[in-house]
């Protein structure tokens, strides 16, 4: 990492203009890292950065300075561009914004996925970070690039997003020790926390209750799944984005291991997240296209709904009988 590191360094002060892109469905770690990415090079380098993301960026994260920047559509061409493809295991996850950066001769791809497949140029991957964002504090160490506080606030919450406020096991002494830092640009863990895990409207919580009526309990209690579709969204009058964050919900049920979430979108297609206390979901997700973490990942499936969840399900009753014969064994 650290020899690609100075490259990019180099090639900063050849290039007339920055692209950052992250992933459908952005997460606090795509949306803070990309945040904190651009304001980082903006004040380092004075360069224009830009920011993409196929999907609406959740009102939650609204508090984040520069927020309003994302753009959906890709006008005009990023060949010269440097571009920067953020917490994305594959290019997949940019959906229609990946067809522009195929072949690109400049694209830096920087992740923490155990599932990601090296698509980049240049390949900053390192799946023992807890987060896309503690990658990049890392990254404008070895630059000698000043963080400020702008830019602090939105790499700390990429960095507690990812970690479930650094209760997960993927927070290392490394993640705190860049965490300590962070929080000495001034930034308040309370009101981070605030936003990212306890603060919703009020269509949410609808939304949350309507979702659990479809709230299920498979293999004596070992795997917990439910699902919406558009019309339960619109029932509630919320919007797709504030599935957010559903999914922990049943993994957090007593006894299970693994929970999952189903959304059915009315263009065909349903989205599945996995969370866990131990089995491999990354693995389960990249059996249908997908990827993430072994505690959290997700993939999307073409077909009808009923049979999307027969196909899923059947896979995670594998897996974790599997681990139910490892502990057995072991």
């Amino acid at each position: 990492m650290y020899m690609e590191a100075i490259d990019l360094k180099t090639i900063l002060q050849t290039v007339h203009r920055v692209s950052i892109f992250t992933h459908v469905r952005p997460d606090g770690d795509a949306i803070g890292s990309s945040l904190g990415l651009q304001r980082i090079l903006r004040t380092n380098t004075g360069l224009p950065v830009y920011l993409y993301c196929p999907d609406v960026i959740p009102a939650k994260y609204g508090y984040l300075p520069g927020v309003e920047h994302f753009r959906r559509d890709l006008e005009g061409s990023v060949k010269q561009d440097l571009v920067f493809v953020l917490d994305c295991s594959d290019l997949e996850r940019l959906e229609y914004l990946k067809e522009k950066l195929q072949q690109h001769p400049r694209l830096v791809n920087i992740d923490h996925h155990v599932t990601n497949d090296f698509f980049g140029k240049y390949n900053l991957v390192d799946t023992r970070a807890a987060a896309t964002g503690e990658m990049l504090y890392q990254l404008s160490r070895v630059w000698g690039f000043h963080v400020d506080f702008e830019a602090s606030l939105c790499l700390y919450s990429a960095i507690a997003s990812d970690t479930g406020s650094f209760k997960y096991d993927n927070t290392t002494p490394e993640t705190l020790r860049i965490t300590a830092e962070l929080l000495q640009k001034g930034i308040q863990p309370s009101l981070v926390s605030q936003k990212l895990f306890d603060e919703r409207p009020y269509t949410t919580l609808a939304l949350l209750g309507e979702a659990l009526k479809s709230l299920t309990l498979e293999q004596g209690g070992k795997i917990a799944w439910m699902r919406i579709d558009d019309n339960g969204i619109e029932k509630c009058g919320a919007k797709p984005e504030e599935l957010d964050g559903f999914v922990n919900y049943l993994r957090d049920i007593e006894n299970a291991e693994v929970g999952i979430f189903f959304y059915h979108a009315r263009a065909g297609n349903t989205k599945v997240g996995f969370r866990s206390k131990s089995v491999d979901v990354a693995r389960i997700a990249s059996a249908f296209g997908g990827g993430g973490h072994p505690r959290a990942a997700g993939c999307t499936v073409e077909d009808a709904p009923s049979t999307v969840i027969k196909m899923v399900l059947n896979v995670v009753y594998a897996a974790v009988d599997e681990q139910q014969r490892e502990r057995l064994i072991g």
